[in-house]
């Protein structure tokens, strides 16, 4: 008799571990179908957004072919460099500015150069009976930035020259 009841607790043992087993493959199996029928319903959805994708690239294209349409974006993507030209071309309004600065703040320029939208220029400032050098430079240096006439962006002196007079460079952007 115990080796009866032995061998059906052997038995059940076996069972047992094979009821895991069995309910372990039941589980997988129901999650694989599961992230089949998942995977499907992506791919369904993926397909619908390559579709309106496709449907989107060819409205584009056809309004890309208008001519309207080809010189307004011409003219954005270019539009800093029409800019640029368009205030480079106003050089002779630059050297006049430069003379109002000069009359105004009692300065006087000894060169003058402009690349890419930046003025360069060499500021001599010497006594006389209007007022001390250092006096106009300081006037100019403060005063110009808050002058509502200025055409440029005074740039920050680093270096001044003083002997008999005082010798700065300058440097401006322009505006605009």
């Amino acid at each position: 008799m115990e080796e009866t009841i032995e061998k059906i607790n052997i038995a059940w043992k076996k069972n047992k571990n094979n009821l895991k087993s069995v309910v372990f493959l039941i589980i997988v199996i129901m999650v694989t179908v599961w992230l089949k029928f998942y995977n499907n319903s992506l791919q369904e959805e993926t397909q619908k957004i390559k579709t309106e994708i496709s449907s989107y690239d060819s409205r584009i294209k056809e309004v890309q072919k208008d001519k309207k349409i080809q010189i307004y974006t011409l003219l954005e993507l270019n539009n800093s460099v029409i800019r640029g030209y368009k205030l480079m071309n106003k050089i002779s309004t630059y050297i006049n500015h430069m003379k109002y600065i000069e009359t105004k703040y009692w300065v006087k320029f000894s060169w003058f150069g402009l690349n890419d939208l930046t003025i360069n220029s060499k500021v001599k400032i010497i006594s006389d009976d209007k007022a001390i050098a250092y006096q106009k430079a300081r006037d100019f240096l403060k005063k110009y930035r808050v002058d509502p006439n200025a055409l440029f962006n005074l740039k920050f002196v680093n270096q001044i020259e003083w002997m008999d007079e005082m010798k700065f460079k300058v440097e401006f952007d322009v505006k605009g």
